[in-house]
């Protein structure tokens, strides 16, 4: 197995943008690309770099309907923009589609790290766009990973906002667990406190920083150790929501977080299961040329094993 990062990517990412003033832009994904080669060079790392492919459709009817997967594809229309945007649909069946490529990485054991920034669209739901999310990728892959292969699937989401429909699409599905850390009563106002299950929930307060994450993560960490000794349920790939809005300067919630509490906070999960594959996802994050690509450049070096 490869001790280097793998990375999915494309020039195409960038050209994700609703209009020019709305919080998603698609330069944020380049600019983590880029600051990771550059902090991986600094450090001896090797990044390889997978280019990503369409999804298909019958992967996205893995878990979304047919009537709203056309809608989406064949009209180029959602909730989330104005307008037909036949290049905004085919970027979100991309995202879907390098997501799989990153599990395929992961499933032929060439890596146990695989970064996709424009991963975990953790909103998205079975008939319609939510949260500027389109299609669902981290429920598909844990679907194909669970259900194709018979593995065990721990997704941590680490957004500011609940993900909301990872937990809904996964919900019956006994061999994915869900733990979602996040700021309470923010959009999708969803992700009251909740440990039981195959969905952990871990709702904070407005203002919670550094210490509330890394006792959150210290729960996930626990949880799974209890599920282990209890259940005999044991983890064989991790999926890692790593929304970047958590930052204190982020405008999209009122969380406290800083740089150096996201990466402490990746290091605890990768030490406790640093044997397990993991693929990482950016999710949210709103600000696209400073704090949003610097944390996920960071986390991901942290998860490295």
């Amino acid at each position: 197995m490869s001790k280097s990062i793998y990375l999915v990517h494309s020039d195409k990412y960038k050209e994700w943008i609703f209009d020019e003033t709305h919080p998603t832009q698609g330069r944020r994904f380049s600019n983590a690309r880029d600051l990771l080669l550059k902090e991986a060079s600094k450090d001896g790392i090797e990044v390889i770099e997978l280019p990503p492919r369409p999804a298909t459709r019958e992967e996205l009817l893995r878990v979304h309907t047919s009537s709203y997967t056309d809608e989406v594809l064949k009209e180029g229309l959602s909730s989330q923009w104005d307008g037909q945007r036949m290049d905004l649909a085919e970027l979100s069946s991309l995202f879907v589609g390098g997501t799989l490529v990153a599990l395929d990485a992961l499933l032929a054991g060439k890596t146990k790290l695989v970064i996709h920034f424009p991963g975990a669209k953790h909103h998205a739901q079975a008939d319609h766009s939510s949260g500027f999310c389109i299609f669902n990728d981290f429920a598909i892959a844990a679907d194909i990973a669970s259900k194709d292969y018979g593995l065990n699937v721990a997704i941590l989401d680490i957004d500011g906002h609940h993900g909301d429909g990872v937990e809904n699409l996964t919900a019956d599905n006994p061999r994915v667990i869900t733990f979602s850390i996040h700021q309470f009563g923010i959009f999708p106002g969803t992700g009251n406190e909740s440990k039981t299950g195959y969905f952990y929930n871990y709702p904070l307060e407005d203002g919670a920083g550094d210490i509330e994450l890394l006792e959150r993560a210290d729960a996930f960490i626990g949880t799974l150790g209890a599920r282990e000794r209890i259940w005999s349920w044991v983890p064989d790939v991790l999926f890692i929501t790593c929304g970047a809005d958590g930052h204190r300067e982020d405008p999209l919630t009122g969380l406290n977080y800083s740089v150096e509490g996201y990466v402490a906070a990746a290091r605890k999960v990768r030490e406790r299961f640093n044997d397990i594959p993991i693929l990482m996802g950016g999710a949210g994050g709103y600000l696209p040329d400073t704090r949003t690509p610097e944390i996920w450049s960071k986390v991901g070096l942290a998860l490295k094993s």
